[in-house]
Protein backbone atom coordinates (compact mmCIF):
# COMPACT_ATOMS: atom_id res chain seq x y z
CA UNK A 1 0.00 0.00 0.00
CA UNK A 2 1.52 3.35 -1.01
CA UNK A 3 1.31 6.65 0.89
CA UNK A 4 -1.46 7.98 -1.32
CA UNK A 5 -3.72 5.03 -0.52
CA UNK A 6 -3.03 5.15 3.25
CA UNK A 7 -3.50 8.91 3.67
CA UNK A 8 -6.97 10.27 4.49
CA UNK A 9 -8.79 12.21 1.80
CA UNK A 10 -9.97 15.77 2.41
CA UNK A 11 -13.12 16.84 0.57
CA UNK A 12 -14.01 20.54 0.40
CA UNK A 13 -17.65 20.86 -0.68
CA UNK A 14 -18.67 23.36 -3.32
CA UNK A 15 -19.52 26.72 -1.76
CA UNK A 16 -17.10 26.39 1.16
CA UNK A 17 -15.17 29.53 2.10
CA UNK A 18 -11.82 29.28 3.91
CA UNK A 19 -10.02 32.45 4.96
CA UNK A 20 -7.23 33.61 7.27
CA UNK A 21 -7.78 36.87 9.16
CA UNK A 22 -5.20 39.49 10.21
CA UNK A 23 -4.58 37.57 13.45
CA UNK A 24 -3.59 34.44 11.50
CA UNK A 25 -6.72 32.59 12.56
CA UNK A 26 -8.53 30.29 10.15
CA UNK A 27 -12.22 30.86 9.40
CA UNK A 28 -14.36 28.19 7.74
CA UNK A 29 -17.84 28.67 6.28
CA UNK A 30 -19.48 25.64 4.66
CA UNK A 31 -23.00 25.11 3.26
CA UNK A 32 -23.57 21.73 4.96
CA UNK A 33 -22.46 19.70 7.95
CA UNK A 34 -18.95 20.27 9.30
CA UNK A 35 -16.91 17.73 11.28
CA UNK A 36 -13.71 18.85 13.05
CA UNK A 37 -11.33 16.01 13.96
CA UNK A 38 -8.13 17.94 14.78
CA UNK A 39 -7.37 20.59 17.40
CA UNK A 40 -6.97 24.18 16.27
CA UNK A 41 -7.61 27.89 16.76
CA UNK A 42 -10.23 29.51 14.53
CA UNK A 43 -11.72 32.91 13.92
CA UNK A 44 -15.18 31.79 12.82
CA UNK A 45 -16.68 28.37 12.18
CA UNK A 46 -20.01 28.27 10.37
CA UNK A 47 -22.34 25.67 8.89
CA UNK A 48 -24.97 27.57 6.91
CA UNK A 49 -27.52 24.78 6.61
CA UNK A 50 -26.32 21.92 8.79
CA UNK A 51 -24.65 20.90 12.04
CA UNK A 52 -21.14 21.16 13.45
CA UNK A 53 -19.46 18.28 15.26
CA UNK A 54 -16.22 18.49 17.27
CA UNK A 55 -14.92 14.97 17.72
CA UNK A 56 -13.53 13.44 20.91
CA UNK A 57 -9.81 14.08 20.42
CA UNK A 58 -10.19 17.65 19.14
CA UNK A 59 -9.61 20.78 21.25
CA UNK A 60 -11.11 23.72 19.37
CA UNK A 61 -10.91 27.43 20.19
CA UNK A 62 -13.00 29.82 18.09
CA UNK A 63 -14.21 33.39 18.33
CA UNK A 64 -17.66 32.37 17.09
CA UNK A 65 -19.42 29.17 16.12
CA UNK A 66 -22.61 29.32 14.04
CA UNK A 67 -24.79 26.58 12.59
CA UNK A 68 -28.40 26.19 11.49
CA UNK A 69 -28.93 22.96 13.41
CA UNK A 70 -26.99 21.40 16.33
CA UNK A 71 -23.49 22.03 17.61
CA UNK A 72 -22.25 18.64 18.86
CA UNK A 73 -19.22 18.60 21.16
CA UNK A 74 -17.46 15.34 21.96
CA UNK A 75 -14.04 16.87 22.66
CA UNK A 76 -13.37 20.42 23.87
CA UNK A 77 -14.73 23.77 22.68
CA UNK A 78 -13.74 27.25 23.86
CA UNK A 79 -15.68 30.07 22.20
CA UNK A 80 -16.80 33.64 22.78
CA UNK A 81 -20.19 33.03 21.12
CA UNK A 82 -22.11 29.99 19.88
CA UNK A 83 -25.25 30.45 17.76
CA UNK A 84 -27.15 27.24 16.98
CA UNK A 85 -30.56 25.63 17.22
CA UNK A 86 -29.18 23.56 20.07
CA UNK A 87 -25.92 22.60 21.78
CA UNK A 88 -25.30 18.95 22.62
CA UNK A 89 -22.40 18.10 24.94
CA UNK A 90 -21.74 14.41 24.73
CA UNK A 91 -20.11 12.17 27.35
CA UNK A 92 -16.96 13.79 28.86
CA UNK A 93 -17.20 16.82 26.56
CA UNK A 94 -15.73 20.12 27.80
CA UNK A 95 -17.22 23.45 26.72
CA UNK A 96 -16.31 26.99 27.75
CA UNK A 97 -18.83 29.28 26.05
CA UNK A 98 -19.15 32.91 27.10
CA UNK A 99 -22.27 33.84 25.11
CA UNK A 100 -24.81 31.44 23.63
CA UNK A 101 -27.85 31.94 21.43
CA UNK A 102 -29.71 28.61 21.30
CA UNK A 103 -33.14 27.11 21.80
CA UNK A 104 -31.89 24.25 23.94
CA UNK A 105 -28.85 22.63 25.56
CA UNK A 106 -28.27 18.94 26.27
CA UNK A 107 -25.43 18.05 28.64
CA UNK A 108 -24.10 14.51 28.99
CA UNK A 109 -23.63 12.85 32.38
CA UNK A 110 -19.92 13.61 32.69
CA UNK A 111 -19.83 16.66 30.39
CA UNK A 112 -18.75 20.06 31.71
CA UNK A 113 -20.08 23.48 30.66
CA UNK A 114 -18.64 26.84 31.79
CA UNK A 115 -20.10 30.26 30.92
CA UNK A 116 -23.34 30.20 28.96
CA UNK A 117 -24.44 33.84 29.28
CA UNK A 118 -27.29 35.02 27.07
CA UNK A 119 -25.87 38.52 26.48
CA UNK A 120 -22.89 40.76 27.22
CA UNK A 121 -25.13 42.86 29.48
CA UNK A 122 -25.86 39.80 31.62
CA UNK A 123 -22.14 39.02 31.76
CA UNK A 124 -21.13 42.49 32.97
CA UNK A 125 -24.02 42.67 35.43
CA UNK A 126 -22.87 39.45 37.06
CA UNK A 127 -19.25 40.62 37.18
CA UNK A 128 -20.29 43.92 38.71
CA UNK A 129 -21.98 42.04 41.58
CA UNK A 130 -18.66 40.38 42.38
CA UNK A 131 -16.42 43.37 41.66
CA UNK A 132 -14.54 43.00 44.96
CA UNK A 133 -13.63 39.38 44.19
CA UNK A 134 -12.53 40.28 40.66
CA UNK A 135 -10.30 43.08 41.92
CA UNK A 136 -8.39 40.58 44.09
CA UNK A 137 -7.64 38.22 41.20
CA UNK A 138 -4.06 38.44 39.82
CA UNK A 139 -3.89 39.10 36.10
CA UNK A 140 -2.07 36.41 34.18
CA UNK A 141 -0.10 38.91 32.08
CA UNK A 142 0.96 40.90 35.15
CA UNK A 143 3.43 38.19 36.15
CA UNK A 144 6.96 38.98 35.10
CA UNK A 145 8.10 36.90 32.16
CA UNK A 146 4.62 35.50 31.54
CA UNK A 147 3.42 35.70 27.93
CA UNK A 148 0.27 37.65 27.16
CA UNK A 149 -2.89 35.51 27.05
CA UNK A 150 -4.05 34.47 23.56
CA UNK A 151 -6.38 36.99 21.99
CA UNK A 152 -9.58 36.04 20.27
CA UNK A 153 -9.83 37.99 17.04
CA UNK A 154 -12.44 40.72 16.95
CA UNK A 155 -14.93 40.39 14.10
CA UNK A 156 -17.61 42.91 13.02
CA UNK A 157 -21.23 41.79 12.53
CA UNK A 158 -21.90 39.97 9.27
CA UNK A 159 -22.07 42.32 6.32
CA UNK A 160 -20.69 45.27 8.26
CA UNK A 161 -17.30 46.82 7.56
CA UNK A 162 -15.13 47.54 10.61
CA UNK A 163 -15.05 51.28 11.32
CA UNK A 164 -11.75 53.10 11.07
CA UNK A 165 -12.22 54.96 14.33
CA UNK A 166 -14.64 55.50 17.18
CA UNK A 167 -17.46 58.00 16.70
CA UNK A 168 -15.86 60.60 18.94
CA UNK A 169 -17.97 63.50 20.11
CA UNK A 170 -16.64 66.99 19.65
CA UNK A 171 -14.71 68.27 22.67
CA UNK A 172 -16.83 70.81 24.58
CA UNK A 173 -15.26 74.21 25.06
CA UNK A 174 -16.32 74.27 28.67
CA UNK A 175 -17.19 71.31 30.87
CA UNK A 176 -18.95 71.56 34.19
CA UNK A 177 -17.08 69.03 36.29
CA UNK A 178 -18.85 67.43 39.23
CA UNK A 179 -17.03 67.06 42.57
CA UNK A 180 -17.11 63.28 42.11
CA UNK A 181 -14.94 63.32 38.99
CA UNK A 182 -12.87 66.49 39.33
CA UNK A 183 -10.29 65.01 41.64
CA UNK A 184 -7.48 62.51 41.68
CA UNK A 185 -8.35 59.42 43.71
CA UNK A 186 -6.03 58.49 46.52
CA UNK A 187 -3.40 55.84 45.79
CA UNK A 188 -5.21 53.15 47.79
CA UNK A 189 -8.71 54.16 46.72
CA UNK A 190 -10.49 51.75 44.40
CA UNK A 191 -11.78 52.75 40.97
CA UNK A 192 -15.55 52.83 40.45
CA UNK A 193 -16.79 49.62 38.82
CA UNK A 194 -17.25 51.08 35.33
CA UNK A 195 -13.70 52.44 35.25
CA UNK A 196 -12.29 49.25 36.78
CA UNK A 197 -13.79 47.09 34.01
CA UNK A 198 -12.62 49.61 31.40
CA UNK A 199 -9.10 49.31 32.83
CA UNK A 200 -9.25 45.50 32.56
CA UNK A 201 -10.23 45.72 28.89
CA UNK A 202 -7.62 48.36 28.03
CA UNK A 203 -4.81 46.49 29.77
CA UNK A 204 -5.61 43.49 27.62
CA UNK A 205 -5.78 45.56 24.44
CA UNK A 206 -2.37 47.09 25.23
CA UNK A 207 -0.96 43.61 24.48
CA UNK A 208 -2.83 43.30 21.18
CA UNK A 209 -0.24 43.22 18.39
CA UNK A 210 -2.91 43.99 15.78
CA UNK A 211 -2.69 47.69 16.68
CA UNK A 212 -0.01 50.01 15.37
CA UNK A 213 2.57 51.79 17.53
CA UNK A 214 0.54 55.00 17.81
CA UNK A 215 -2.63 53.21 18.86
CA UNK A 216 -0.75 51.15 21.46
CA UNK A 217 0.72 54.32 22.96
CA UNK A 218 -2.75 55.86 23.21
CA UNK A 219 -4.12 52.74 24.94
CA UNK A 220 -1.15 52.78 27.35
CA UNK A 221 -1.84 56.46 28.13
CA UNK A 222 -5.47 55.62 28.96
CA UNK A 223 -4.30 52.76 31.18
CA UNK A 224 -1.86 55.10 32.94
CA UNK A 225 -4.57 57.68 33.68
CA UNK A 226 -6.83 55.01 35.16
CA UNK A 227 -4.06 53.42 37.22
CA UNK A 228 -3.04 56.82 38.58
CA UNK A 229 -6.72 57.57 39.35
CA UNK A 230 -6.44 60.90 37.53
CA UNK A 231 -10.14 61.23 36.72
CA UNK A 232 -9.97 64.97 36.04
CA UNK A 233 -7.50 64.53 33.16
CA UNK A 234 -9.34 61.43 31.95
CA UNK A 235 -12.65 63.28 31.78
CA UNK A 236 -11.22 66.07 29.62
CA UNK A 237 -9.09 63.92 27.29
CA UNK A 238 -10.66 60.47 26.88
CA UNK A 239 -12.69 61.40 23.77
CA UNK A 240 -9.63 62.76 22.00
CA UNK A 241 -7.44 59.82 23.04
CA UNK A 242 -9.93 57.18 21.93
CA UNK A 243 -10.32 59.05 18.62
CA UNK A 244 -6.63 58.42 17.88
CA UNK A 245 -6.97 54.64 18.04
CA UNK A 246 -7.03 53.27 14.49
CA UNK A 247 -9.61 50.53 13.81
CA UNK A 248 -10.55 49.96 17.47
CA UNK A 249 -11.66 46.47 18.46
CA UNK A 250 -14.78 45.56 20.41
CA UNK A 251 -12.96 45.73 23.77
CA UNK A 252 -11.78 49.29 23.08
CA UNK A 253 -15.33 50.25 22.18
CA UNK A 254 -16.70 48.75 25.38
CA UNK A 255 -14.08 50.60 27.42
CA UNK A 256 -15.00 53.88 25.70
CA UNK A 257 -18.70 53.34 26.40
CA UNK A 258 -18.09 52.50 30.06
CA UNK A 259 -15.82 55.51 30.65
CA UNK A 260 -18.29 57.80 28.87
CA UNK A 261 -21.19 56.36 30.84
CA UNK A 262 -19.36 56.96 34.12
CA UNK A 263 -18.60 60.61 33.42
CA UNK A 264 -22.08 61.33 32.07
CA UNK A 265 -23.53 59.82 35.24
CA UNK A 266 -21.15 61.86 37.38
CA UNK A 267 -22.03 65.10 35.59
CA UNK A 268 -25.76 64.38 35.97
CA UNK A 269 -25.27 63.70 39.68
CA UNK A 270 -23.30 66.91 40.10
CA UNK A 271 -25.98 68.92 38.28
CA UNK A 272 -28.68 67.42 40.51
CA UNK A 273 -26.72 68.31 43.63
CA UNK A 274 -26.20 71.86 42.37
CA UNK A 275 -29.92 72.26 41.66
CA UNK A 276 -30.77 70.97 45.13
CA UNK A 277 -28.40 73.46 46.78
CA UNK A 278 -29.87 76.31 44.72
Amino acid sequence: MNKTESSPTMIIPSGTEIQIDVHGQLSVRTPGNLVIQNSGHYGEIESVGGSIRIESNAEVEAVSVRCAETCYVQGSLTSWKVQAKSIHLEERAQARIVLQETEGIEIGKNAHLVGNFSSEKELFLLFSRFAQQLRSLPFYFDRKGAPAPPQLAQSPPEGQEPPKSLPIEAEPRHVEVSPLSSRVLEAGEELPDQLFFALVLLEREAKNEAYGTTSIRVVEELVKLLKERDLDTMQHTYRTLFGRIVEPGDDVRRAYEMIGSYFKGSEAEGAAEGAAEA
